[in-house]
């Protein structure tokens, strides 16, 4: 079906997905991933969300599957699925009217943490049949050390470009990898559990993966409504505690990464959640840092300029991203 610009393309396909008729559509957001759009009806608003084409992870699959699970176990503050256009990369929302979080309060940080254990609360059999695991999945130390270390692979290959980040990648970076990995190791084998090993299936939760004020809105009456569902799926639930406290697009306080912690794990304390969490921490955090250094490779730069009308240059980018990483490693004791 030809059409004379993308936006007419986009616009045919949100007709096609409502059943009322289309007034008007507008992008809201063309990020790094996935574009959204409102879409205005003779009915109200709806959200129509793009997933890129060249990703390979299955991003549509995933939080279809998580907003039907939320939906049909009654969960609520989530948009519910409307109509799914698959060969498009398309899905329709039921429109969340609220504004961005802004600050983290303490209550905030105890609805996030309520959030996440009331999907655990809500998983039955046909949870464990629809839904596969969450992106890049951290179910043993072996699975979160190959992430950061094929992760890292790709930094080493472009250091060069940037001598701060070389510096940073030679002396600290590396070596606080080496050595959390020789502590880990010798924890597990304390503990007596294999670097190697999965935890099992009846020690896995579902996690959106990327839980966070910045996955979230602040509806009229000022509780929160969870958004963003692309990783979901299941995992350790000590991934969502260290996913959540170490997140770069917040800055928590000791005492509110505290309360997220404690609140998850006084719910998950069946299988030595506490001590793995102990452990696995400074893996969890150099995982951190080679997510948010990713911006440094030329693919993802390439990427921003053109999903992004205002950027400032290469340089002030790669800088800000070091920068988040060095904070991190400075709140985490790696070194």
């Amino acid at each position: 079906m030809p059409f004379s610009s993308a936006a007419d393309a986009i616009e045919a396909i949100a007709r096609s997905l409502c059943a009322q008729r289309v007034e008007a559509v507008t992008e809201l957001r063309h990020g790094n991933n996935s574009r959204v759009f409102r879409v205005d009806t003779a009915a109200g608003p709806f959200a129509l969300k793009r997933y890129p084409a060249t990703d390979n992870r299955p991003r549509l699959e995933a939080e279809v599957a998580a907003l039907r699970f939320c939906e049909r176990r009654g969960i609520g503050r989530t948009p519910r699925v409307v109509a799914v256009a698959p060969e498009h990369r398309f899905a329709l929302f039921t429109w969340i009217d609220g504004s961005p979080v802004g600050a983290v309060t303490d209550a905030d940080v105890a609805e996030f943490a309520a959030f996440q254990v009331s999907l655990d609360r809500a998983i039955d059999l046909q949870a464990r049949h629809d839904i596969g695991e969450a992106a890049e999945a951290c179910l043993s130390p072996a699975r979160i050390l190959a992430q950061i270390e094929r992760r890292f692979a790709r930094l080493d290959a472009v250091k060069g470009d940037a001598p701060e980040f070389a510096a940073l990648f030679d002396d600290v970076l590396m070596p606080s990898l080496r050595r959390a990995e020789v502590r880990v190791g010798d924890a597990y084998r304390r503990c007596a559990l294999e670097m190697q090993h999965d935890i099992p299936a009846e020690a896995r939760t579902l996690i959106p993966s990327d839980l966070g004020a910045h996955n979230a809105l602040r509806a009229p009456d000022g509780r929160l409504c969870f958004l963003d569902f692309e990783y979901f799926g299941w995992d350790d639930p000590v991934t969502s505690i260290a996913n959540f406290v170490l997140h770069p697009g917040m800055t928590l306080t000791a005492s509110r990464q505290a309360l997220y912690r404690d609140r998850l794990l006084a719910h998950f304390c069946r299988h030595g959640e506490a001590e793995r969490l102990a452990i696995l921490m400074p893996l969890y955090a150099l995982r951190w840092c080679a997510i948010i250094l990713g911006e440094l490779l030329p693919e993802r730069w390439q990427h921003r300029l053109e999903s992004r009308a205002e950027l400032g240059t290469w340089d002030e980018a790669r800088g800000i991203q070091i920068g988040k990483v060095r904070e991190l490693i400075g709140r985490i004791d790696l070194l």
